[in-house]
């Protein structure tokens, strides 16, 4: 089956622009940070190719092929328009630029379709002659205009395109601005017809030039030249014989312009599925990175907690217990030592300050010591302090829930005495001889529990302090869940031929 068949069965079933619109929607979906603008412009830009462009086209393919004539100031877009058009569409002269607004010429009963193309109002001619049957003729504002609107009047055109004639002269053909138009353009799918105008005796190697530059570009070289004129004062045309070659390239291009239509629609849908692939990979490279940056960094930060001292956490909770302790002075000791309630939570809050202190303090060491790196990815280390701060604070209210929950269950009678001295001991260097005291033999199995508990608690809080970086991270990058994007790119992709899936 041809292409262009294949394709116009496949336009004519209703999944495709629901797949098209769908597709749209997964991409206006991604919520893109400040460090991704690059990828947000493409994101725009794909999605207003389907919205503006595809959609419509896939409801419609009887619709005129839209011609747009795009170049660089004075390269005479307005002049071959109203040539081609037989009519003074569009006024041309020697301020430049000109053409200050998008102006379509069209057949009368077409004129209404055409006041907006891309969300750019446009001014609408008519002019009912055979060319228009088939075709309507847009004179894009300059490309390379001074003017920040004319260009994105220019690029959103183009993009909305079924076929570009890239008009350029002997004077201007190397610019450097409408090549880029130009990639824009092939890089969308959209054909392009090549023009140097204004081409005159002292301007014949310009044309061989202008040839090797598009082959050397992996373009078409293809070209057409039209001479240089001299118009009379209040000129807006060139003799129609000048435009001949043009003209009928035109009309051979769209003399079938269904089966045209068809096939530009295919090339735009094809470039659109590779540029929603690329856009999709660059995401998961985006992913891939602050996955392994948060591996990195959670390895890294709980690490740090076995380098932490703890001694002198618990120093000063109770007083000394007995060097040489008998039954009688350990129950003496005991019976002095016993903590009211009220010297519990006394004993209990300094002990989560000393903790979240010894916490802060070296998070606060390694964002000092990482700065250029958050610095380099514009990530700001207040939200990381802070929320260490908040969860080193919970960490220590639970730990000494933990103990208290231990030291009841063993210290029997004096609970409170056996908080203190379990918090002393799970945070010394040497186990204290007030361990063996109260809990006897079971005193190291109790308080290695608790040292256990402890640094498990404390390696969490590190590795909080870790997921805060790469959340700062990924705020900068956005919200980037392509799940839903590459549904909807395979639902789009099912509707291809197989070469283009």
């Amino acid at each position: 089956m041809p292409q262009s068949i294949f394709v116009v069965a496949l336009r004519e079933q209703r999944f495709v622009s629901e797949s098209l619109e769908r597709l749209a929607r997964a991409l206006e979906a991604l919520e893109f940070g400040p460090d991704t603008a690059d990828l947000s412009s493409d994101r725009a830009r794909i999605a207003g190719t389907i919205r503006s462009y595809l959609l419509p086209r896939a409801v419609d393919s009887s619709a005129p092929v839209t011609v747009v004539f795009a170049g660089p100031t004075g390269s005479g877009k307005s002049t071959l328009v109203n040539s081609l058009a037989g009519v003074d569409a569009s006024r041309t002269g020697v301020i430049r630029p000109t053409t200050k607004a998008p102006l379509i010429v069209a057949r009368h009963d077409a004129a209404d379709r055409y006041r907006e193309i891309g969300g750019v109002a446009c001014d609408v001619v008519t002019a009912d002659v055979p060319i228009f049957d088939a075709m309507v003729l847009v004179d894009a504002p300059d490309i390379d205009s001074t003017s920040t609107s004319h260009r994105v009047m220019a690029e959103a055109l183009i993009d909305n395109a079924d076929l570009v004639v890239f008009i350029t002269s002997a004077l201007r053909y190397a610019d450097d601005v409408p090549w880029q138009i130009l990639r824009r353009a092939i890089s969308r799918g959209t054909p392009v017809i090549h023009v140097l105008n204004r081409v005159g005796s002292a301007s014949a190697g310009a044309s061989v030039d202008f040839r090797s530059r598009l082959a050397a570009a992996g373009f078409d070289d293809a070209l057409i030249t039209v001479p240089e004129h001299h118009l009379a004062p209040g000129g807006q045309r060139v003799p129609a014989i000048a435009v001949n070659a043009l003209r009928e390239r035109l009309t051979s291009l769209v003399a079938n312009r269904d089966g045209f239509a068809d096939e530009v629609f295919t090339r735009v849908l094809r470039a659109t599925v590779t540029q929603v692939t690329e856009l999709a990979r660059a995401i998961t490279g985006l992913q891939d990175q602050t996955a392994a940056l948060d591996a990195d960094l959670s390895a890294l930060l709980t690490g740090r907690v076995s380098d932490l001292s703890l001694a002198g956490i618990g120093d000063g909770l109770y007083p000394p217990a007995p060097g040489r302790a008998t039954r009688i002075t350990g129950r003496r000791w005991t019976k002095r030592s016993e903590l009211a309630p009220e010297h519990a939570a006394r004993l209990e809050s300094e002990v989560t300050e000393k903790l979240v202190s010894l916490v802060r303090s070296d998070v606060r060491r390694w964002l000092v010591a990482e700065r250029e790196t958050l610095r380099e990815r514009n990530i700001d280390p207040g939200p990381v302090i802070s929320g260490t701060n908040a969860a080193a604070r919970s960490a220590a209210e639970g730990w000494i829930d933990f103990v208290t929950r231990i030291a009841t269950e063993f210290a029997g009678a004096e609970p409170w005495l056996g908080e203190a001295v379990l918090i002393h001991a799970a945070t010394a260097d040497d186990l204290p001889r007030s361990v063996d005291i109260l809990f006897g033999e079971d005193g190291p199995v109790v308080v290695e529990r608790a040292r256990r508990e402890l640094v498990g608690r404390l390696e969490v809080v590190f590795e909080l302090a870790g997921r805060l970086v790469v959340e700062g991270l990924r705020g900068r990058f956005g919200n980037l869940d392509d799940e839903e994007l590459r549904s909807a790119l395979a639902a789009v992709t099912s509707s291809l031929p197989p070469v283009y899936a």
